[in-house]
């Protein structure tokens, strides 16, 4: 709620207090922040973004000029020690800057952000965040396209499997477009600014995120558009027009309905991920060999748009537990779209292991990168045959290179876990 506050309070400051409420309305239900309301590793990104608001905010306040940097300072402090993505709170300082000869704001922000990194960097070792992930033309240009795909896309529905849905952002763009056009044509200059502000906020947010994409396929990754989201707002609040006659309250209404039962939608699968965890973790115990290895040749990451386990590795939920005395390998990340037994085999077949499912759980193979087990001890590689959509498969071949002995190998079946072979 403290968000969307923010959100009101910033779109307020260029647009009537109506259409404010419209966009704050529209953030509050956008179906992309599923993952950082729900899972635990995004409460970072919802303090980031609430104390980056709040730096903002203190930009454009009405208080003397020493008490708004004291409180736009100590708030970029606050948002930059959560997370990364906030390092880029002074370029956003320069989008909403009232006056420009205030630049000493944005000035002070980037100091604190500056002071911040060097600590972290000292701290870390590194850069810390997602700095493994090489940065390439490719993977920033395919990372780019997925970010901005997946802003005009419910995250419940696997993109990649039912292709039609990409003409859903394609026609939000078409009527943004139309809405532009209008704004021109009316001589709305202070609305086609906002616009330009919210696109940019958009585009200045991913900076930092653009060597790891969002997976059309599900949720994962979409917590690294909660602040981008906010100049989506923006854009609404500034593209909608005043509610004035019935069939315009009827139309919004229903739009933010839509996107409101999504939302819900969505967080039901949290609960079944949850359910998955529980009732999975205890069962490769059961499996594991006594100072060994489990490897599992296939394991669930993902239930819809909900991660399973801490994203797919299960050791941490066994550290968690005390289950300790063994060692677990991943080879095939599972996105299950629904549980079910007996889905998805393996067989052994000349040094190898050869997997099936069908599109209940399908193999999550990467876009921009090779495919690699989710623990570093077993490669996997789609087989020849059947339909292969980017990201999705449904024929597999997984090599693991397990580094201890004894070792057993099993694989999610849809439902449980099985021994394998």
């Amino acid at each position: 709620m403290l968000v969307v506050a923010e959100v009101w309070a910033l779109a307020a400051a260029f647009v009537d207090a109506s259409r404010a409420w419209i966009a704050a309305a529209a953030f509050a239900v956008y179906p992309r922040h599923g993952e950082s309301v729900s899972w635990v590793s995004g409460n970072t990104d919802l303090l980031a973004v609430a104390a980056g608001l709040g730096a903002l905010l203190f930009v454009r306040a009405r208080l003397s000029l020493a008490a708004r940097l004291a409180g736009a300072i100590a708030l970029t402090v606050v948002a930059t020690l959560s997370k990364e993505v906030a390092f880029v709170l002074p370029l956003l300082a320069l989008l909403v800057l009232p006056r420009r000869r205030e630049l000493v704001l944005p000035l002070a922000m980037l100091a604190a952000a500056a002071g911040v990194f060097v600590l972290r960097y000292a701290e870390l070792g590194g850069f810390g965040g997602y700095s493994g992930y090489g940065w390439t033309l490719k993977r920033m240009a395919g990372s780019a396209a997925s970010y901005v795909a997946a802003s005009g896309l419910p995250p419940s529905v696997p993109a990649f499997h039912y292709r039609a849905v990409f003409l859903l952002p394609v026609a939000l763009v078409a009527v943004g477009a139309w809405r532009l056009l209008v704004l021109r044509r009316r001589g709305r200059t202070a609305d086609l600014r906002l616009v330009g502000i919210g696109v940019a906020w958009f585009v200045v947010s991913l900076l930092p995120l653009l060597s790891l994409p969002v997976d059309l396929n599900n949720a994962n990754g979409e917590r690294n558009l909660l602040l981008a989201s906010v100049g989506l707002a923006l854009v609404v609040a500034a593209l909608v027009p005043a509610v004035e006659r019935p069939a315009g309250a009827i139309a919004l209404g229903a739009a933010l309905t839509v996107m409101l039962a999504l939302s819900a939608y969505s967080s039901f699968d949290w609960i079944e991920a949850g359910r998955l965890t529980q009732r999975l973790a205890p069962a490769a115990v059961a499996l594991a060999p006594p100072g060994g290895e489990l490897v599992l040749l296939s394991a669930p990451e993902a239930y819809r748009t909900a991660h399973v386990f801490t994203g797919g590795d299960l050791s941490e939920v066994l550290g968690y537990r005390g289950d300790t005395g063994f060692t677990t390998a991943i080879c095939v990340p599972v996105d299950l779209r629904s549980v079910r037994s007996g889905v998805i085999r393996f067989t052994f077949t000349g040094g190898a292991y050869t997997g099936t499912t069908g599109w209940s759980a399908p193999f999550d193979f990467p876009v921009l990168s090779s495919a690699a087990g989710l623990t570093g001890e077993c490669g996997y590689a789609r087989a020849p045959g059947g339909p292969q959509p980017p990201g999705l498969g449904l024929q597999v071949i997984a090599s693991p290179t397990p580094s201890r002995r004894p070792v057993v190998f099993a694989y999610f079946d849809g439902r449980a876990f099985r021994r394998c072979c």
